[in-house]
């Protein structure tokens, strides 16, 4: 080995050579959650008490009073309005507001509640008179305060954690993300769903239309009103101050001021940022006329969805919100007593209908058995929809039964002609040897879990995530240990050819927070370390599936995140920053170089660089990743095509797409997974695969025989993960059945040899250049005679140490047992 001064000496020299380092994209979600953790730390300092939590309350309550104190003299539907201003992002004309790191909706809705409560607890008297631009000081002012509360409150939740609940973190993060997070998915994608599950059954909405007096699509159509037309208000104020300064403007420059005109623009100025009740809020009959819909028929939308003016001080009010019982989630429309209507922001009304119209559904059983019913089936067909996109030309089973063993007896003797327990399954697709099981959860949270009560959270993910983990898992097994199913009116069903399995969860709730946080689910008990099924809610498996270019991408994803490493190294807000960092780094995780060996024997010690590697991986924390997407996702809603619109994210672009690309075209046996395992290599190791083929082709052998190169492809620890990658080449004189005989057979027997389950061969024919063969081979058994013989041909596993080190050439000899490299690297 070199000596230390050396090696500092060649990296030292590698670096100037590279040039100097590019500077760290600025990265504002990084910094709000810096900034975050910089708050708490400090805040935590000044409780140094004997009895912190006692503390924490007391500063709590003072907290609220004195918020309470200062806000008590607005008008709460003015109030609202300036808020709206300052913390909702803003657009002109038909812009998408832009993505900000904070959650403003937050604040919002917290100032909403505490004005609405602080105006209940003084008889709601007239509001008193406020000097202009009092409110926008008091809103301006008002964030750090807000803040202050919400972080109290999260040092009130950290101090009740009981350290032995298993659930506590869980708890916490569906909490904290019933506070902090809004829209986890688009809301046109939502309000798409909304719309087909309360209106797609004719029964179910007839039923709404009867008892209440409108459908779901009275409803929404209500609620976009009321924030439609608060925008147009809004507008109208804009443009009524830019006529007025324009005006007062043009009279200055003529040199004929006027007092009058001046007085306007001031007047229209403060009307934009602070205007009364009646220009801020709607009125009913606006938005009958604006939506089409009789005022009767509206205001029983209204009376459904406005906020409960139930009897709670402002310190209740706060206490409920920042434990995740937030009543606007399911009424988010504010009435005055004038009855003029306000919706504080846009964020939750398109959620607020299902969940609203749901809790009336379970007061009708026979109406909710048929909503119920409607609700699997919708999930079922668009998961089959979304899966069929990423998954061309494979073999759909949907809503079946098949049979396991019912005892003991049964499984010891494990005829699956004799198994008598019959059991459901919900999506089996077999693409060749890889077979997906996917399992539908229509459930939902309930609103005691997200207000973070344990037993209750335990009950819904076990409905959610555990059974459809122990459903998919049991099918699993089932392939694993028989070969294949007994299927319910179909037979038996041969699945031997399988040789990777990958189950899914899709869950039609929108629950990302708990969905990504896959070890705390293993901590908790909900999940097992050798059962980790990808979950994933409906409507991000359907935008994956759009942002998918190629069916290899999908399949690697589900790879690597189902990776039980996976799911500790990286945590993430959200399904879509993961699968967004997976495009843009990999989500790789570097294994245990010692557990790769004992994978596969036959490669060398581990080398210091992995082991370096391997020690220095720390766990990441994914920030944001989604603006990109925003963009894209709301260019498309808009029907932009053009040059200018925003593109859509893809995938590091690979060397090696032209061959994934190819197999695919082809149908080649094994393409989806051949592909897959191609795209896994590190970029530098793609560029050098696709060199492999014209680098044989460019040096045929003197003697004119057929030239090949062999690498095993081990980049995990789990043996049934390998692969074996021949590349080979036909000359003009070998016949082309000999030619795929013989390389069928060294194929087989080299994997045998080597311990590795799947391989191919990449066959070109030297005088054309033509990729004239992919020779797929996925054989687990034992060998023939004839194979066992050749055996004793084949260089010995442990070749491919010598023949591999660092500071040699490659051999050039002519046979198919020179290899590339020891090991291919995966894809970071």
């Amino acid at each position: 080995m070199a000596s230390r001064s050396k090696r500092r000496a060649a990296r030292n020299k590698r670096q100037r050579r590279a040039g100097p380092a590019p500077s760290p994209a600025f990265d504002p979600h990084a910094q709000v959650m810096a900034d975050t953790w910089e708050a708490l730390a400090s805040l935590i300092a000044t409780f140094a008490d004997d009895d912190p939590a006692t503390a924490v309350d007391a500063a709590f309550d003072n907290a609220v009073d004195m918020l309470v104190a200062k806000l008590q003299r607005f008008d709460p539907i003015r109030l609202i309005e300036v808020a709206r201003q300052r913390f909702l992002p803003m657009a002109f004309g038909d812009e998408i507001p832009a993505v900000t790191a904070e959650a403003g909706a937050v604040y919002v809705e917290l100032l909403a509640l505490v004005a609405l409560a602080a105006r209940r607890e003084t008889a709601e008297a007239p509001a008193a008179a406020v000097e202009h631009q009092q409110m926008s000081h008091f809103v301006s002012e008002a964030k750090q305060q807000l803040d202050e509360l919400l972080h109290l409150a999260q040092l009130r939740s950290l101090a009740a954690v009981d350290p032995t609940d298993k659930l506590a973190l869980m708890s916490l993060l569906i909490r904290g993300s019933e506070v902090w997070v809004r829209n986890a998915s688009y809301p046109e994608m939502v309000a798409t769903t909304n719309l087909a599950l309360l209106d797609g059954n004719p029964s179910v909405r007839a039923a709404l239309n009867t008892q209440l007096g409108f459908d779901a699509t009275a409803a929404l159509s209500v609620l976009d009103a009321v924030h439609r037309l608060q925008q147009d208000s809004l507008n109208a104020r804009l443009q009524a101050m830019d006529a007025a300064v324009q005006e007062a403007l043009k009279a200055t420059k003529e040199g004929q001021p006027d007092d009058r005109l001046t007085a306007l623009a001031r007047a229209s100025f403060l009307s934009l940022f602070e205007p009364d009740a009646d220009r801020a809020a709607v009125t009913l009959d606006a938005v009958a006329a604006h939506t089409g819909i009789t005022v009767e028929r509206a205001r029983a939308v209204v009376e459904r969805f406005r906020l409960d003016h139930v009897k709670a001080t402002a310190a209740e009010v706060v206490d409920a919100f920042t434990t995740g019982k937030n009543p606007m989630r399911t009424r988010p429309l504010v009435v005055d007593s004038h009855g003029r209507l306000m919706l504080p922001h846009p964020a939750l009304h398109v959620f607020a209908v299902r969940e609203n119209l749901e809790e009336h559904l379970k007061t009708s059983k026979p109406v909710w058995n048929q909503y119920a019913k409607h609700r699997g089936d919708l999930l079922e067909t668009r998961t089959r929809d979304a899966l069929s996109r990423v998954l061309p030309g494979a073999r759909f089973r949907d809503a079946f039964e098949y049979y396991i063993p019912a005892n003991d007896a049964q499984a010891t003797a494990a005829d699956p002609a004799q198994y008598t327990k019959r059991v459901e399954g919900d999506h089996l697709i077999v693409l060749d040897d890889v077979a997906i099981i996917v399992e539908d959860k229509a459930v939902a949270l309930s609103a005691l879990s997200r207000g973070g009560k344990a037993t209750r959270i335990r009950t819904d993910l076990t409905g959610i995530i555990t059974k459809a983990a122990e459903q998919s898992g049991r099918m699993k097994d089932a392939i694993e240990r028989d070969g294949g199913l007994r299927i319910e009116d179909e037979g038996w069903v041969d699945l031997r050819h399988i040789r990777e399995i990958h189950t899914v969860a899709v869950s039609l709730d929108d629950i990302s927070t708990v969905l990504t946080a896959t070890a705390e689910l293993v901590r908790a008990g909900l999940l097992a370390r050798d059962n980790i099924p990808w979950t994933v809610s409906l409507h991000d498996l359907e935008l994956i599936t759009e942002l998918v270019a190629r069916p290899a991408e999908f399949l690697l994803y589900l790879r690597r995140r189902r990776n039980p490493d996976v799911t500790v190294m990286f945590r993430a807000p959200d399904e879509m920053d993961l699968f967004l960092y997976f495009y843009e780094a990999g989500l790789w995780v570097e294994p245990d170089p010692a557990q790769v060996r004992i994978a596969y024997p036959f490669l060398p010690e581990p080398t210091t660089a992995e082991l370096r590697r391997y020690r220095a991986q720390e766990p990441t924390f994914l920030t944001s990743r989604t603006d990109a997407l925003d963009q894209w996702f709301h260019s498309r809603q808009r029907g932009e095509a053009t040059a200018g619109s925003a593109p859509k994210p893809t995938m590091v672009p690979s060397p090696l797409a032209p061959l994934i690309d190819e197999l695919q075209s082809r149908n080649a046996t094994g393409w989806l997974s051949i592909g897959a395992t191609l795209l896994s290599l590190a970029t530098a190791s793609q560029h050098k695969t696709a060199r492999h083929g014209d680098e044989l082709l460019d040096s045929p052998s003197p003697s004119g025989r057929a030239r090949s190169l062999t690498v095993p492809i081990t980049d995990g620890t789990d043996p049934a993960e390998g692969w074996l990658f021949v590349w080979a080449t036909r000359p003009a004189g070998q016949q082309p059945d000999d030619a795929e005989k013989d390389l069928r057979g060294y194929l087989r027997a080299k994997k045998h040899q080597l311990g590795l389950p799947r391989g191919v061969v990449f066959l070109y024919d030297e005088p054309t250049r033509a990729l004239v063969g992919v020779l797929y081979d996925g054989h687990t058994g034992p060998l023939d005679a004839t194979l066992t013989a050749r055996l004793q041909t084949l260089l010995p596993a442990t070749h491919l140490q010598r023949s591999i080190h660092p500071n040699v050439k490659r051999p050039s000899q002519d046979t198919k047992d020179t290899p590339k490299r020891k090991r291919q690297k995966p894809k970071r």
